[in-house]
């Protein structure tokens, strides 16, 4: 199968010099340098970059020719270590020019999209106004089989025929010279939002040529079908997906509750990480998916007399009966649709409701309390809807009074880390240790994490955190090495929200440039529950990782349903079980004992080190001692301590092994 894209990176200050920049960036840019100016070095910006600030960000598409590929970049702004705020270039460098190019092809209105086909030698080139005129030759299929393959997955059966014959290659020269002018033929095209597009082939033969291979120009133009429904009120529609506009729906609603209605509720909807989706894959493929998810919605109106609108990005609103037969319909088509849009994974959409008691209610307010539900429901993979409560508000308004504190808490440096060392039960020495974030607040004192962490979460805000901590991490490392101590391996934790927003293998490698460190100094902690989505991408992220000498540990391992299957398509190199989870008392005892062994074994025959986190008494230690295990983390050794305790323990070589983790038994 053919990788569709490789990711690429690269940074610049304010003044447009590169900072930082990966493979796949120079790949795509050879001219980049460190120190050279972006609009030189990728041609990428200039230096208007007024209209840029941290919310904002814009997309670019360029055919670069040297390479004959289709390059995306999206361009924002984020705070780069030591530097400030910088631009991020993030993007892809296209593989499939097929997928591309006929992705752009379906969401243009009006578009000059042909396809330049050599007869000769079944060979075929895409030209679009689009990519400047240029060719681009492709060669992962020949052009019959482009054909045939078009006309099996995307012509309505009924124009079979029709399409065969107009692109019938055997006579295609023949019928061109005795027609005299271009053959046209319109066939039906199934869109990626499930209707049948108009599609308009015009045939038109190229000049000969001195090889004498034949050579036909196939221009394609498409009439996008919508439903009737959309033309039935006056109200204000989205150019995008036809849907009510977020002030159109609200007059709509108006409308909805004047008939009759046992019960009825409002559902807010939108996708799971919808950004990095246009970022990775291209804004032509986000808006097909959105099309796609508006045609559902069209449809929901028409068979069930729903009222549907779009509040733009990724926002949708549909206001309905409450009949479970309904918002089944609802949650399972557009789960399928964007789980499997494309064969694209880690998406999800999601649902939040609110049960609308009283029609007079203001619409406003519902769709508030609908959307707040929504954004919760991004906390539960499991829940179809998430339906709201009281609860939510002060939820809501807890993080809505923390998050500013965390930004001024950053800013004045209040945040830390902590270290608890894992040790070896063999000698008592420590091998390791694992940072954990705390926050020393000026005005209350030490905040718990389990209070700042989830709100930022659920904000999406924590990989400023992450960052800082790891930038702490490894200048601590590096004033220890001054120091003339021999540092065991720190471990930081990366949540799935760092691999979904950053270019986390190139962050790890500019710091452990930066504080000139061994990598293997460092290990990557990812929680197994990152696991249960998202695994290829995950596996990308942990093989650069590792390609670039990190260690990668497998957090809470055995906590989930994925954890077989995780080991088997992810490279790890140790595994971290929490022995909270088997909470061993007499009613359990032995099964708890038999699950742990089994995790031990595992480990034994697959050679990867377990280390037993949460190990607080003796008895936990005898237990995993005679089992094989070696390593634990927990209470029984040491708490999570200051900075400068852990530096005393690290001054006593006594203390401390070097000989990294074993697998002894």
């Amino acid at each position: 199968m053919n990788k569709i894209r490789d990711n690429l990176l690269y940074i610049a200050d304010r003044s447009l010099k590169i900072l930082a920049f990966n493979e796949n960036a120079k790949v795509a840019f050879p001219a980049l340098e460190i120190g050279k100016e972006c609009p030189e070095a990728t041609e990428i910006l200039t230096k208007n970059t007024e209209n840029l600030s941290e919310q904002d960000s814009t997309s670019l598409t360029v055919f670069n020719m040297n390479l004959s590929r289709w390059i995306n970049v999206s361009i924002s702004t984020m705070e780069y270590p030591e530097h400030g705020e910088c631009y991020f270039f993030t993007g892809s460098l296209y593989n499939s020019m097929i997928r591309e190019l006929m992705s752009r092809a379906r969401l243009m209105d009006t578009f000059n999209f042909a396809l330049d086909m050599n007869l000769t030698i079944d060979r075929y080139s895409l030209i679009s106004e689009k990519n400047f005129g240029q060719k681009i030759q492709i060669s992962e299929e020949p052009l019959s089989k482009l054909i045939k393959r078009t006309c099996a997955t995307m012509v309505h059966p009924d124009d079979h025929k029709k399409f065969m014959e107009l692109l019938n290659l055997q006579n295609m020269s023949e019928r061109l010279k005795t027609a005299n002018e271009p053959i046209t033929a319109t066939i039906r095209e199934k869109s990626a939002r499930g209707a049948w597009d108009e599609v308009t082939i015009r045939l038109v033969p190229e000049e000969e040529r001195l090889d004498g291979q034949e050579l036909v120009f196939a221009f394609f133009s498409i009439n996008y079908a919508l439903p009737d429904e959309l033309n039935k009120t006056d109200f204000e529609k989205d150019d995008l997906t036809g849907l009510l506009t977020k002030q159109s729906f609200r007059k709509a609603a108006v409308e909805f509750f004047k008939e009759p209605h046992d019960s009825f509720c409002l559902i807010a909807m939108d996708i799971e990480h919808f950004r990095f989706f246009n970022k990775w894959y291209s804004r032509w493929q986000g808006d097909r998916l959105i099309k796609g998810i508006a045609y559902v919605l069209h449809e929901m109106d028409r068979l069930f007399d729903t009222v549907s609108g779009y509040g733009g990005g990724d926002d949708f609103f549909i206001l309905m009966d409450k009949h479970e037969s309904v918002l089944k319909y609802l949650t399972e088509n557009l789960s399928a649709l964007v789980s499997s849009f494309d064969g694209i994974e880690g998406f999800r959409m999601v649902f939040g409701g609110y049960e609308i008691k009283n029609p007079d209610e203001e619409i406003l307010d519902a769709m508030d309390y609908a959307t707040t539900a929504c954004r919760r429901a991004l906390e539960n993979p499991k829940i179809e809807i998430n339906w709201y409560d009281v609860q939510m508000v002060k939820e809501l308004e807890h993080d809505l009074q923390i998050i500013p504190e965390i930004e001024r808490g950053l800013e004045e440096e209040e945040f830390t880390f902590y270290l608890q060392p894992k040790c070896s039960i063999l000698d008592n020495k420590i091998v390791g240790a694992e940072a954990l974030v705390r926050w020393n607040n000026k005005l209350r004192g030490f905040i718990s994490p389990g209070e700042f962490i989830p709100a930022l979460e659920k904000n999406r805000n924590i990989m400023k955190l992450d960052v800082y901590i790891w930038e702490q991490v490894c200048k601590s490392i590096r004033k220890w090495i001054d120091k003339g101590h021999s540092p065991v391996p720190i471990s930081v934790n990366v949540s799935r929200i760092d691999i979904f927003s950053l270019d986390v293998p190139t962050v790890f490698s500019n710091l452990i440039n930066i504080y000139n460190i061994d990598p293997r100094l460092i290990e990557i902690e990812i929680t197994e529950s990152a696991f249960v989505d998202d695994t290829r991408i995950l596996k990308t992220v942990i093989q650069r990782l590792r390609e670039k000498g990190f260690t990668i540990l497998i957090d809470d391992f055995g906590s989930g349903y994925s954890s077989l299957n995780m080991l088997k398509d992810v490279q790890a190199d140790v595994l971290k079980m929490d022995m909270k989870f088997f909470d061993l008392d007499n009613t359990n005892y032995d099964k708890g004992v038999s699950i742990i062994k089994s995790v031990v074994d595992l480990s034994h025959n697959m050679k990867i080190p377990v280390i037993a986190e949460g190990v607080e008494t003796e008895e936990q230690i005898v237990l995993l001692k005679g089992m094989g295990l070696n390593y634990v983390q927990g209470f029984y050794y040491y708490k999570p301590i200051p900075i400068k305790e852990y530096e005393s323990l690290l001054a006593d070589k006594n203390n401390i092994s070097l000989e990294g983790l074993k697998l002894n038994r």
